[in-house]
């Protein structure tokens, strides 16, 4: 990286912060998914030191299920909207928040979480030796919250939660790494996908309902 950038900036925390972002500023579901996918691997890479390999198995195959669920999810939505787009695609409710407007947004949450990241005595337990570790986790909660607030659309919110989730995940991980711990937080991850799936198809169906009245 650039002399000017601390040297813990490495191209993996660039890649988690940016499909951070892009969740916030597109709104096509599949584009959604996949910044999502990447999320997932670059927050597992990025932590991965700190684990030992059953455990960065484990929240790699985490990723791919939840991924792969909510993939299924929007495909299903899209079929059932007649080629009209999933709940990921822009609806009534959200015109309001187009692209200058999250892209705003999404600029002003990173340089807050950068500031309060920067600040040693705000830095999270555990996370003063891995400051990497301790931005990415305030980036992608800060994300994960301001996204939750510009979107209504079931597979978006679920996208939004399941950032904040990786990163409160990622700090866990650096505090306590052990894989009960894994487990149970996977387990919270997979509910919030199945409760993201049928809340989706539900919105679909009643979507479908107004438009045929």
């Amino acid at each position: 990286m650039s002399d000017w950038l601390p040297p813990w900036v490495t191209p993996i925390l660039v890649t988690l912060v940016g499909a951070a972002a892009l969740l916030v500023i597109d709104v096509d579901w599949r584009v959604d998914l996949a910044a999502l996918a990447v999320e997932y691997a670059a927050a597992t890479a990025l932590v991965a030191p700190l684990l030992v390999l059953e455990v960065t198995l484990v929240k790699l195959i985490t990723g791919s299920l939840v991924v792969a669920i909510l993939a299924v999810t929007g495909w299903q939505v899209r079929s059932g909207q007649s080629g009209r787009g999933a709940g990921g695609e822009p609806f009534p409710g959200e015109a309001l928040a187009g692209l200058p407007f999250r892209s705003m947004v999404a600029g002003l949450a990173l340089v807050a979480a950068l500031y309060v990241a920067s600040q040693s005595a705000l830095a999270l337990p555990g996370l003063d030796s891995v400051p990497a570790i301790n931005t990415a986790s305030y980036v992608l909660i800060a994300f994960g919250l301001v996204n939750l607030g510009l979107t209504e659309a079931p597979l978006r919110a679920g996208t939004a939660l399941l950032t904040l989730l990786i990163g409160f995940e990622m700090f866990y991980a650096a505090v306590e790494p052990a894989l009960a711990v894994v487990a149970l937080l996977a387990g919270v991850e997979f509910a919030v996908a199945l409760a993201v799936s049928y809340l989706a198809l539900l919105w679909s169906g009643n979507t479908e309902s107004r438009l045929s009245e």
